[in-house]
């Protein structure tokens, strides 16, 4: 359909009533009803920066929204090729299954930048802040949106937002009946098989079941030395993923809602971990999760609690086999009142306990528990002008209790008593949206946040026999986590602007930034150093300052009914300020080298009848990153050029019946392999899809 926008004052209107317009539906429900809200608004809306129903250009931050058709027409068999096609993305792709997402450049191995959230559950895993993007326990076919919000959000979504946030809503199972199957086969001996099935047990309940999962061969591109295949094709293991997730929402009284979560996702893969050397992991993550809504005289009382488990039962390396298994705990509470028609107030607490066990060495847990508060006001200054403040304060505390299985003679670098940390520290949030003219809508932000250390660069810890010729000074050698570790800041500058031009039935997009990072956290390693006489030869520590600055412009719309179209071009440099190579000590961190300074990606399609045809072109420079090598003498890392490259994505889909589509998709199908990071090359691949929607 065309894009349109309803009259400035309709959607002033809309903003006005608040809460309950979001909340329509057949009984007087507490949860959104998305598809509701789309046909008032003629284009996918949001609720979840505010609480109120607003348009992505209305938002106090910037954002994108990806829809289920967006979805479908990607011809993406996972997350991160779908979000590929944004401006300010970056993908670093290491295999069939295993990739690392950042935005706005700061991408790094097991990149730990982002709040991945389902349905306001984070999904990002604690043990090293990173997403695990295989292991998200989600099908293609029950996402509603994605919505993609660039820059630090913790005040207004949550904690550690500290480059953005990727928010993925899946359909309402009281609201929406979506039942679907998907069957997949391709290249690399893929096999994938996806299934979602709504029950609407009542008018007052109903249940969403997925089942999914994919087998598949690793590539078989090769390494670039025969020293580097002898030591890391052991690593490379054949992918493979089973999800399963339980989604229930019933209707209480008029009034309220409770709803059920629960999820559980068994996922092997190739990786490039955190030191930048290849790795062979085992991941088993589950989550119960539990709702409740209310409307009251006294406001919106959203309360959520729940459970994140991760069991990594193998990361294996060169260097070390790694068992992790991490537990959170999240309880949150908020309401949401609308004190008049120009005013809204949100107040919000949360507790979050955060807690890991590594072995052998380590049988014991370090753990951190979270106190955090926070309070909104959105305020609709003027017609075509509002304003949105948001600030958070966190009370972070860090312990660790249990024993340490070292020799009687090795002690360790850091004691217990290292391990009693405490900061307080707040994030703010800051968005003046202003609507000059009826087709001009103009954001200025500023916003504020903070990345907390993961709990494995803070409490991880292994032990190791010095080689004879050194044991005149040292008989042991640690790899080290390290408490003392301060949360980076972030702080980010930005404008943003989008005009609708009628006469070309298009929307142009503009977006400036400018950003600071203080205290970035980064592993250290490849010389040995001494921390209170132990020699160290891993450990994390705060290595420098950055700061990065650039801007992003689209241009996205469509010619009559059949074709769609959009271009985007992101222009980003990043300057370092890192001590830590002063010391001779290196590390596996390039951010100035390692962001591209032009990426340009460009989409059509087109709709003719049961035919539906997409291209989408993902253009970057070249551009530097790190891997771990190995020489005869010492270990250390080496840069690795990422060509210039283009990756062309493509689907051409035949609607059979009026349930059943038939589709040819392909990735990366102009070449047979291309380099996306340190990691062997990535390859072509092509499916064909079956998919039935009943």
């Amino acid at each position: 359909m065309a894009w349109k926008r309803p009259p400035r004052g309709l959607v002033h209107r809309i903003a006005a009533g608040g809460v309950a317009m979001a909340l329509s539906g057949p009984v007087a429900a507490q949860t959104v009803d998305y598809g509701t809200l789309e046909q008032i608004f003629g284009q996918p809306v949001t609720t979840s920066a505010t609480g109120t129903p607003k348009l992505a250009s209305d938002v106090p931050a910037t954002m994108d929204i990806i829809t289920q058709d967006d979805i479908r027409r990607s011809g993406a068999a996972d997350l991160p090729e779908i979000l590929r096609q944004l401006a300010g993305i970056d993908i670093w792709r290491h295999g069939m299954a295993s990739v690392d997402v950042g935005m706005r450049g700061y991408n790094q191995y097991f990149s730990p930048r982002l709040l991945v959230l389902v349905n306001g559950r984070q999904v990002y895993l604690d043990h090293y802040g990173m997403t695990n993007w295989n292991a998200i326990p989600v099908e293609m076919g029950e996402i509603r949106q994605i919505e993609v919000v660039k820059g630090p959000n913790a005040a207004l979504f949550g904690f550690n937002a500290v480059s953005g946030v990727v928010n993925i809503i899946t359909f309402n199972p009281l609201y929406d009946d979506v039942d679907t199957a998907t069957a997949r086969v391709g290249t690399q001996d893929y096999r994938q098989l996806s299934l979602v099935k709504t029950l609407r047990l009542s008018d007052r309940a109903g249940v969403r079941l997925s089942l999914g999962g994919f087998n598949a061969d690793e590539f078989d591109t090769g390494y670039d030395t025969p020293t580097l295949a002898a030591n890391y094709a052991p690593f490379r293991t054949e992918p493979e993923r089973r999800s399963f997730s339980a989604d229930g929402l019933f209707q209480l009284t008029d009034s309220s809602q409770f709803g059920v979560e629960l999820t559980k996702v068994r996922t092997r893969q190739s990786e490039f971990g955190p030191l930048a050397d290849m790795a062979r992991g085992l991941y088993e993550t589950s989550s119960a999760k539990a709702s409740y809504t209310a409307d009251t005289p006294v406001g919106l009382i959203e309360a959520m609690v729940y459970h994140n488990r991760l069991d990594l039962e193998e990361l294996s390396t060169a260097f070390l086999n790694y068992i992790a298994h991490n537990r959170t705990t999240v309880a949150r509470l908020q309401n949401q009142y609308r004190i008049n028609a120009d005013h809204s107030v949100r107040l919000s607490t949360e507790f979050r306990h955060n807690e890991m066990n590594t072995q052998p060495i380590l049988d014991a847990d370090i753990a951190y528990s979270v106190y955090s508060a926070g309070g909104m006001w959105d305020w609709a200054v003027a017609d075509g002008l509002g304003l949105t403040n948001a600030v958070r304060l966190d009370h972070w505390r860090l312990d660790r209790y249990g024993t340490i299985a070292f020799p009687p003679d090795a002690v360790p670098p850091f004691s217990d008593e290292d391990f009693k940390q405490a900061f307080t520290d707040i994030s703010v949030n800051s968005g003046l949206v202003a609507r000059p003219t009826a087709v001009d809508t103009l954001r200025l932000m500023y916003s504020r946040g903070l990345k907390v250390p993961a709990l494995a660069e803070m409490g991880y810890i292994e032990v190791g026999q010095v080689s004879p010729e050194h044991r005149d000074d040292f008989d042991y050698v640690f790899y080290s986590g390290n408490p003392l570790l301060k949360p980076t800041t972030a702080n980010n500058y930005e404008i943003g602007w989008e005009r609708r031009l009628p006469a070309l039935n298009a929307v142009l997009e503009l977006s400036l930034f400018y950003q600071t990072h203080e205290n970035l956290q980064g592993w250290m390693g490849a010389d040995p150093t001494t921390i209170r006489g132990r020699m160290v030869d891993f450990t994390t520590g705060n290595i420098g300052e950055s700061e990065a600055w650039g801007g992003e412009i689209g241009l996205s719309g469509r010619i009559g009914a059949p074709w769609r179209w959009g271009v985007n071009y992101t222009y980003e440099t990043v300057h370092d300020h890192l001590d830590v190579n002063q010391t001779g000590i290196t590390h596996p961190i390039l951010f100035e080298d390692g962001t591209p300074r032009h990426r340009i990606n460009a989409h059509i399609g087109y709709t003719d009848g049961p035919w539906e045809a997409d291209l989408f072109g993902h253009y970057l420079t070249g551009f530097d990153t790190l891997r771990w090598t190995f020489r005869p003498d010492f270990n250390a890392y080496e840069t690795v050029r990422v060509p210039a490259h283009l990756v062309v994505n493509g689907r051409l889909g035949y609607q059979l019946t009026d349930s059943i589509t038939v589709a040819l998709e392909g990735l990366g199908i102009t070449e047979a392999e291309h380099r996306e990071a340190a990691a062997p090359a990535v390859e072509r691949r092509l499916f064909v899809s079956l998919t039935g929607r009943f």
